[in-house]
């Protein structure tokens, strides 16, 4: 399959692009653009899918009942199967972070980059919209408990970081990287063989009641999606009907340890459920993502071919991409926002979870939802084009500090997430000690300085 291969140039060299032509206009001809596109609609496709599972309905006494429709109709889990594209995510991230650690260990002055100065280049740029996020919520909660509203406030947070868990693993992955690509391609075989083989041996652990051994799965799930991505940029997954045919395969596994194993249908997790799929990942997870990101990478060479004819197509991804991250972050910060109006107007969805008239309820309820992210996403997004478009400054100090504030921000965002208020409270505190401590220090650029450190350059 034809890759896409990091600039040779000095970044120095390249004028920055200003605006979204300028920024097509500057990709490679040989780029694989499905790449981005992949990328843009995972985000999409995260925030339809946490907006559709939405189950959120006023109590007789007063205060509002949120869930996941997923656990009081189960019927739907089929959509999980189609709308979770989180593995197809991480083998797409694999591919950028190999690409762009390519660009990196060349380095402008032909000296090599340091590890943990392209860790923090990408980090900043995944947190600094997180940062804000983190910001207002903590507002939000102090002004809640301030009115007497604390409860509320600190439910709307939780519901809000829902789709912080990324962020979390993500981070893991891209603080390992560096670390990971020369082992993989050392000996990808056996790299591949052993990484399987591992997390095969920690879910069968699991499976038989071992306890706490499971975690280890989630990391090594997700790296090992990410690893595939460093295949495909490589040249050296299947292409044409071997693909076709590996596709083909991985569907029939995921669909047999489903029907015939101890899986649940759903592939995201839903509160309360038996061998959820994700928390950690599971073999049943692990040939779904494989099946999902196979058929993807089938496309993939039509698609590339597809969006370097079409410049408007084109052009509509890149735009995409700039506002991506801003997306999936604020989505459900909007739904919060919309439900909270349904709520004060008496009309929040009262029918029973799932049937047609549910549905019909939940209609306004999306839109005004939708209405509010288009409003925030143009208020915020800014902080990620900013982001996108900031000089490489390097990272004071050594790795090891490096790792250490990639694994706080990892824990401050899990921390969020825990459905307390507080560990939302120390989850966010977590997180902006480390930006505003160390992460977001730009006092020495680094040898890449002045290069674009976004998706459209390596």
């Amino acid at each position: 399959m034809p890759t896409s291969n990091a600039s040779t140039n000095p970044p120095s060299l390249i004028p920055t692009p200003h605006s979204v032509t300028d920024i097509a206009a500057s990709a490679r001809a040989d780029r694989n653009r499905a790449v981005d596109l992949y990328r843009a609609i995972a985000m999409v496709a995260v925030a339809i899918g946490h907006w559709l599972a939405i189950a959120i309905a006023a109590k007789p006494g007063g205060g509002v009942a949120g869930g996941n429709a997923l656990e009081q109709a189960p019927q739907m889990a089929w959509f999980s199967w189609v709308l979770q594209v989180m593995p197809l995510f991480f083998v797409v991230g694999g591919f950028s972070s190999a690409m762009s650690l390519d660009a990196h260990t060349q380095g402008a002055d032909g000296t090599p980059g340091r590890p943990q100065d392209w860790v923090a280049a990408r980090l900043r740029r995944m947190v600094a919209p997180a940062v804000a996020l983190a910001t207002l919520w903590l507002i939000l909660v102090a002004a809640g408990y301030a009115v007497g509203l604390g409860g509320m406030v600190a439910a709307g947070a939780t519901a809000a970081a829902i789709p912080l868990w990324f962020l979390s693993n993500y981070t893991i992955d891209t603080a390992l990287a560096p670390y990971v690509l020369p082992r993989f391609r050392a000996n990808p075989a056996r790299f591949a063989l052993v990484g399987m083989g591992a997390f095969v041996a920690i879910e069968l652990l699991r499976l038989i009641g071992v306890p706490w051994v499971s975690w280890i799965n989630w990391v090594l799930g997700w790296l090992l999606f990410q690893v595939a991505g460093f295949a495909w940029r490589d040249g050296l997954l299947p292409t044409g009907r071997r693909l076709d045919a590996y596709a083909g395969l991985f569907w029939a596994g995921a669909l047999g340890v489903v029907a015939f194993g101890p899986y649940p249908t759903s592939m995201v997790n839903v509160p309360g459920l038996e061998h959820s799929p994700t928390q950690p990942p599971t073999i049943a997870l692990l040939l779904f993502g494989a099946a999902y990101s196979a058929t993807a990478l089938v496309f993939a060479p039509a698609v590339t071919r597809y969006l370097a004819r079409s410049r408007r197509a084109w052009a509509l991804v890149v735009a995409a991409n700039s506002f991506a991250l801003s997306v999936y972050l604020w989505h459900m910060t909007a739904a919060v926002a919309a439900s909270a109006v349904f709520y004060g107007l008496g009309a929040l969805p009262a029918a029973s979870v799932g049937t047609p008239a549910w549905w019909l309820q939940k209609v306004p309820l999306l839109a005004l939802s939708l209405v509010f992210l288009v409003g925030i996403v143009a208020a915020v997004s800014r902080i990620e084009r900013k982001a996108l478009f900031a000089p490489r400054t390097a990272w004071q100090g050594g790795q090891v500090s490096m790792l250490i504030a990639a694994g706080l921000l990892s824990v401050g965002v899990k921390l969020w997430a825990g459905g307390e208020v507080e560990s939302v409270v120390l989850g966010c505190a977590i997180l902006l000690l480390v930006w505003h401590g160390r992460l977001s220090a730009t006092d020495r650029p680094s040898r890449a300085s002045g290069a674009l450190t976004g998706s459209f350059r390596g």
